[in-house]
């Protein structure tokens, strides 16, 4: 495969990264709510929100590049263990960098379970799990596969 390909097809996994990462590290003073209930609702929400969207583009990505191609379950969870560290890990910079933020274990969990989410958004579009794209699929870039 040539190097614009693969370029091509881990672009959108580091934009989502970058974005996610700016996102999740903003001061607490700009996440509004009317109440604590609001705030903390939508807060856990936009984690497991972020994070399928992290794991998709992720999941496209190697399935793409075909990494860990022996088996599904490999590269969920890779995918999976990478993404609670780098769940956890953001939790850690938003304690220490971020005015009005603080490290939440539930916020992991959130991060956990929109990994998990984002394999069953790509197990709905490609009609299989994470690991290789099917050839005849409608959304599979030909040209690279």
């Amino acid at each position: 495969m040539k190097r614009s390909g693969i370029f091509r097809i881990i672009t959108p996994m580091i934009l989502v990264v970058i974005s996610l990462t700016l996102l999740l590290l903003m001061p607490g003073d700009d996440i509004s709510g009317s109440g604590w209930w609001s705030t903390y609702y939508i807060d856990k929400v936009m984690h497991v929100i972020v994070f399928s969207i992290l794991a998709l583009t992720t999941s496209i990505a190697l399935s793409k590049l075909r990494v860990l191609t022996d088996s599904n379950y490999q590269l969920m969870i890779l995918t999976l263990v990478v993404g609670a560290i780098f769940g956890t890990i953001i939790e850690f910079l938003q304690q220490e960098l971020s005015v009005g933020r603080m490290a939440e274990l539930l916020d992991i969990v959130a991060d956990c379970a929109g990994v998990l989410m984002g394999f069953v958004i790509f197990r709905i579009v490609y009609g299989v799990f994470p690991g290789v794209i099917p050839s005849d699929s409608v959304i599979s870039n030909r040209r690279i596969s």
